[in-house]
């Protein structure tokens, strides 16, 4: 049976696929996956070797083999829930619960997105049962290679959540300044060391103006617990402690906490002197806290303010017009409304398809939302 299929894709191949088939083919992936996780549940990774796997492929198949699977979890899904649960310490009991927890974000979730908020119940558990609150602090550190053959330099190291938060405030900031004009067909890598460049150079020349080099918001509600294992969420999409905000004072960055609460309304805000756009963000910050297309979980820094009803045919720059949305969902969004987009409904961002069906955001990150968070007892 199986041999008969293949020779159907073969001669699929031969006579030229059509793009119409294109979903049927992801179907036939799935269930591909699926099949060779059934062959290797009773064999060693070393006899999926022999049959030809790679070293990487057979290990990611065994590893599926050997773990519960959710029905409704597809395998991209499955894997991306699996590599994460890798870093789980040996210690928690919490496998099962935690993979069950990824399984249901799955269904709303795009893969990275599940793999990143499966990554982020992994930490808390491991720091929930870590001795030592500042062990990242501890394992910090920055290795600069020398020149290699072609005189360039890497580097690699392992940051503090203080640490990484401040540096991608400054990276978002850096990379969203810089035009494609000059440099085009750029990766986002390439992008990213640019970025990077930038910051350095602001750095060097000790830039000082009234804004600081970067914007780093703290959402927290009046219902938050203020002890060490409390994590606040930031635009830049990474979790600060109490001691994270403490260390960040002092830093010459424009800092501001939002605290709000829990429907998402601004209750006070820490800040010095910015344009009324700075405040429109700091409520999208507390409405949505990520992009607002459907499964995406990209932060606020990294994010557009866009225009619901488009500037050109007089949408205001309000709160009541304006979501959070990245620049690949941006891009997809039709101003005429024709096709898939973005609308408002009773003031909470709603993605309409192209076949005009309706869905919000459920994604684990938009979730973290303070207009979203389950309501104190």
């Amino acid at each position: 049976m199986i041999q008969a299929a293949k020779d159907l894709l073969k001669q699929a191949l031969i006579d030229g696929p059509l793009f119409h088939d294109f979903a049927c083919l992801l179907e036939i992936k799935e269930l591909v996956g699926r099949l060779e996780t059934e062959m290797a549940r009773d064999h060693e990774r070393f006899e999926l070797e022999e049959e030809g796997a790679s070293a990487r492929t057979a290990r990611i198949i065994k590893r599926r083999a050997d773990h519960e699977w959710d029905d409704a979890v597809s395998v991209e899904h499955q894997d991306a829930i699996l590599s994460a649960l890798e870093r789980l310490t040996n210690t928690s009991d919490r496998r099962s619960g935690i993979y069950r927890l990824g399984a249901t974000a799955a269904a709303e979730s795009s893969v990275k997105q599940t793999h990143e908020y499966v990554k982020k119940l992994v930490r808390e558990e491991n720091e929930r049962l870590a001795k030592d609150p500042f062990e990242a602090h501890h394992q910090r550190r920055f290795t600069l290679r020398s020149q290699d053959e072609h005189g360039g330099c890497s580097f690699f190291g392992y940051a503090p959540a203080k640490t990484a938060a401040l540096l991608k405030a400054m990276l978002d900031r850096a990379f969203h300044a810089e035009k494609d004009e000059d440099t085009p067909h750029r990766t986002v890598a390439q992008r990213n060391l640019d970025a990077f460049h930038q910051v350095l150079k602001w750095a060097s020349s000790d830039r000082v103006v009234a804004t600081g080099h970067a914007s780093l918001v703290i959402s927290v509600t009046d219902a938050d617990n203020f002890d060490w294992r409390t994590k606040f969420g930031t635009n830049v999409g990474i979790d600060l402690n109490i001691f994270d905000i403490a260390n960040l004072a002092g830093d010459r960055i424009s800092d501001y906490i939002a605290v709000h609460d829990h429907n998402g309304a601004i209750i006070s805000l820490s800040t010095g002197e910015r344009c009324a756009n700075f405040y429109q963000r700091v409520a999208l910050l507390a409405r949505d806290f990520v992009c607002q297309h459907p499964g995406c979980g990209e932060p606020v820094s990294r994010c557009d303010s866009h225009h619901v009803i488009p500037w050109s045919r007089g949408g205001p720059t309000s709160i009541d017009n304006l979501a959070l949305l990245c620049p690949k969902h941006h891009r997809r969004n039709d101003d005429s409304h024709q096709k898939q987009h973005l609308e408002m409904h009773d003031g909470i961002p709603i993605w309409f398809n192209n076949q005009r069906i309706p869905k919000r955001n459920n994604s684990p990150g938009a979730k973290r939302a303070g207009g979203r968070r389950s309501k104190p007892t």
